[in-house]
């Protein structure tokens, strides 16, 4: 096995860096805040922004059964 490069410098920034990973990075928020709210769908909760902080949650929680929950 042999493993070739071919370097290919971005002509958009003085350094010609380019990102590598950040395709694997972007989606993972969403994922993770997706099986929060599966988790606590008894409560309710919907989150609508990030960081979710563990305060977060617990006053997300406290909406959620004032409210009814969905």
């Amino acid at each position: 096995m042999t493993t070739m490069f071919k370097e290919t410098p971005s002509p958009l920034n003085p350094l010609g860096a380019k990102g590598a990973g950040e395709v694997s990075t972007i989606p993972t928020a969403a994922a993770v805040i997706g099986a929060i709210e599966d988790a606590l769908t008894p409560f309710g909760v919907r989150i609508s922004q990030t960081p979710v902080t563990p305060q977060k949650l617990c006053e997300l929680i406290t909406g959620g059964r004032s409210s009814g929950g969905h």
